[in-house]
């Protein structure tokens, strides 16, 4: 007879699917859900697999310090859309800094014309992520709507 393994990042999904949107999840709870401590290396790759089963199945979970997590409410999808976008961006501000200080000196004849290739890439993408990043904000930024502005004054 086989041992069944258990997925723990798919219980702990489970876990947290049933409860409503805002509830706070402290840690002490994920730790009985994973049967393991908080600070280990397959405590936080079970937070990891659950939040990407979570994020299939509709709701996402973000944490709020001290080792606790949230449930986002539905309408902080686009902020938390917003926040990946600047991640992004981030990751393709650091990228550009690996190929200016590439040692190109020291790089043979192939290896420059490849790194000027990556590098006329890079100008194209840094600027249409860039691009993206100042959009998203301005729709994601909150702004009051003019006419309750108009029937409070």
């Amino acid at each position: 007879m086989e041992a069944k393994t258990i997925n723990f990042g798919e219980k702990l999904a489970d876990y947290i699917s049933e409860m409503e949107y805002g509830t706070v999840i402290q840690y002490q709870e994920i730790e009985s859900v994973l049967h393991e401590r908080r600070g280990s290396q397959r405590y936080y790759r079970f937070i990891s697999k659950a939040k990407g089963i979570l994020e299939e199945r509709g709701k996402m979970i973000k944490p709020i310090g001290k080792g606790s997590y949230q449930i986002l409410y539905p309408g902080d999808y686009s902020t938390a859309y917003a926040r990946e976008v600047r991640i992004a961006k981030n990751h393709v501000k650091h990228g550009g800094k690996i190929i200016k200080g590439a040692p190109v000196n020291d790089m043979s004849i192939d290896e420059r014309k490849q790194l000027n290739d990556v590098s006329d890439f890079h100008a194209r993408l840094e600027a249409q992520v860039y691009g993206n990043y100042v959009e998203v904000r301005r729709l994601v930024r909150k702004r009051k709507n003019p006419l309750l502005q108009a029937q409070e004054a």
